[in-house]
C-alpha cells in the first residue's frame, strides 16, 4: 500500500491511498484541477479511482467529490447521514456512485478492506479509516476533538496513521480569532492541539 498526502488543512484535505490495483482518495475537499495535479504526481489520473471515501460533510472535506465523481465515474462512500447533509453541496449524483457505510462494518474497493470507526467531531457522523491490503495496515484520523480509548484500538497494529494536529493552545487563545471559533476548536468535538 502507498499514501500520500495531496492536501492538509483548512482550505482543504485530500489523501491518497492505494495498491497496485485500487487507487483511494480519502475526502476531496479541493478543486477538480489540484486533485487531478497530486494524482499525477503519483503517475495516476482521475479514471483510475475506484472510490472517494469521505469523513465528514464539512466543505474542506468534500469541494472536490461531486466533481471528481461527475467526471471520472468514482463512487463516494459516506454514511446515511453525511450524505442528507452534503448531498446538496455536491451536486447531482449517480445513484449507482452514492454508495453508504456504516461505521464499524469492514467493506472493500478492490483489493482494500476499509474499517470506518467513529470519531469527535462536530460533524453529523464523522469517520475515521483503518485500510488494510491484508499485510499492511494504515489508518486516517482527521478533525479529531479527542482521542477514545476506542478510535486508539483502531489505530494499533498500523504501520502508518495519519494525525491532524493543528494548534497550539496558548497561540489559540490569544490569537485574533472570534470567541466562538476559540471554544469549538478546543472543544471535545474540535481539534487535537500540538
Amino acid at each position: 500500500m502507498r499514501m500520500c498526502s495531496i492536501a492538509s488543512g483548512s482550505s482543504g484535505n485530500c489523501i491518497y491511498v492505494g495498491s497496485d490495483h485500487t487507487h483511494l482518495l480519502v475526502d476531496t475537499g479541493i478543486s477538480k484541477k489540484r486533485i487531478e495535479e497530486g494524482l499525477k504526481t503519483l503517475d495516476l489520473k482521475g479514471n483510475d479511482l475506484n472510490g472517494i471515501l469521505i469523513t465528514h460533510e464539512h466543505s474542506d472535506h468534500i469541494k472536490g467529490a461531486g466533481i471528481i465523481s461527475r467526471r471520472y465515474d468514482v463512487p463516494i462512500f459516506a454514511t446515511e447521514k453525511t450524505w442528507y447533509s452534503m448531498e446538496n453541496s455536491l451536486g447531482k449524483i449517480k445513484p449507482e456512485n452514492r454508495r453508504v457505510f456504516k461505521p464499524y462494518e469492514i467493506f472493500s474497493i478492490g483489493d482494500i478492506e476499509i474499517t470506518p470507526f467513529s470519531t469527535s467531531h462536530d460533524a453529523v457522523d464523522s469517520c475515521g479509516f483503518s485500510l488494510s491490503d491484508g499485510k499492511n495496515k494504515l489508518s486516517i484520523a482527521t478533525d479529531l476533538g479527542y482521542v477514545t480509548k476506542e478510535v486508539l484500538s483502531y489505530l494499533s497494529s498500523s504501520q502508518l496513521v495519519i494525525l491532524e494536529s493543528n494548534h497550539d493552545v496558548q497561540m489559540l487563545k490569544m490569537g485574533s480569532y472570534p470567541y466562538y471559533l476559540k471554544q469549538r476548536v478546543l472543544s471535545d468535538v474540535g481539534h487535537l492541539s500540538n
